[in-house]
């Protein structure tokens, strides 16, 4: 129902990567990440959580497009309410176009994310940012392309209503802007 992402493979018009987020009001099979190698025809579902948790972010590696970083969200709203966060929520990563994937949350936030936004810096393909909604939201910086995560800036406010605001981007020429 919702796809928030869609990243095309640079080299190949066939090869695309949809983040799909799902359902607002309910829980559903058709959350995750999906490909296809088709032009769009047909499509494969290549990460999935459970029906509770969509895909919110995904991102490309300037320089290899087999290098992929996606942001899973557990999050379940009711017209009186809404939850954000829970096991679901993590980083993963795949370095081989979607065949496996890889859990990256060991310097993340302890406890459960909530949403998180994702940005490769195309000056530098292995500076990659991560703003994780958390207990105590924080904004990640990786240095070698999300193998490794170090905490930039946590002070209040730093990721405020993640619901509506958790795209970042990257300054394509300065990577620390």
């Amino acid at each position: 129902e919702r796809i928030v992402r869609i990243v095309l493979h640079p080299d190949d018009p066939n090869v695309v990567y949809a983040a799909a987020l799902g359902k607002l009001w309910g829980e559903n099979s058709q959350r995750g990440v999906y490909q296809t190698t088709d032009g769009g025809k047909t499509w494969k579902k290549i990460l999935y959580h459970g029906p509770r948790t969509g895909a919110c972010d995904l991102v490309m590696a300037p320089d290899n497009p087999n290098h992929l970083i996606a942001a899973l969200w557990e999050h379940y709203r009711k017209p009186w309410f809404f939850h954000s966060g829970g096991p679901g929520s993590a980083l993963y990563m795949t370095v081989d176009g979607g065949a496996t994937w890889k859990k990256q949350n060991d310097q993340l936030p302890e406890g459960d994310l909530g949403r998180i936004g994702l940005a490769f810096a195309q000056n530098r393909p292995q500076v990659v940012y991560a703003l994780v909604e958390a207990q105590k939201s924080a904004l990640f910086r990786s240095e070698d392309g999300g193998y490794t995560w170090n905490k930039v800036n946590d002070k209040p406010g730093i990721h405020g209503r993640p619901f509506y605001y958790s795209r970042i981007q990257v300054n394509p020429v300065n990577e620390n802007i």
